[in-house]
């Protein structure tokens, strides 16, 4: 799901020039309002504190929401570009009939190709992968087989007898 609209404006700032509006303040207004929040003048005198009090609150909130959203992004969902790998896809189709052979200036038109075989299961009985970079050389034995076209585990990689 995508990261919604924003519900309302910037609370101000730093526009220039012909891009300035009713929201602008300069850099030495911002640095002002800094000053003042580090010092605490929104706490410290009374009759202000009293006026804004429930805006601080809501925004203290506010600020320990997104906190929150912060720390389950970080720990939770990683990066957020990719989630979880799903799990193996379905076993492969079968290949389709190779062609028949050419006829000869004499000789019986070749047989024709063979279906192909469909994907191999894995060693967990789930369905397997065409794709290369997850299979696992860790359970194919470890010496030439004496049948051809069989896998085997060659110190790390994997050949074909």
């Amino acid at each position: 799901m995508a990261l919604g609209d924003r519900k309302i404006p910037e609370v101000f700032n730093k526009k220039t020039g012909g891009s300035k509006d009713a929201r602008s303040i300069t850099s030495a207004k911002e640095l002002e309002i800094k000053a003042e929040y580090d010092a605490g003048v929104h706490v410290a005198d009374d009759g202000m504190f009293n006026t804004i009090a429930p805006a601080l609150y809501a925004i203290q909130k506010l600020s320990e929401d997104i906190d929150e959203l912060r720390r389950y992004i970080i720990a939770e969902v990683g990066d957020g570009a990719q989630g979880p790998q799903g799990p193996a896809g379905a076993k492969g189709d079968t290949g389709n009939t190779g062609a028949t052979g050419s006829a000869g200036a004499t000789g019986a038109r070749g047989p024709a190709g063979a279906d192909g075989a469909d994907g191999a299961d894995g060693a967990d009985g789930a369905a397997g992968t065409t794709d290369a970079s997850q299979l696992s050389a860790s359970t194919l034995p470890t010496s030439r087989p004496k049948d051809r076209n069989k896998l085997w585990n060659n110190r790390g990689v994997v050949n074909v007898s």
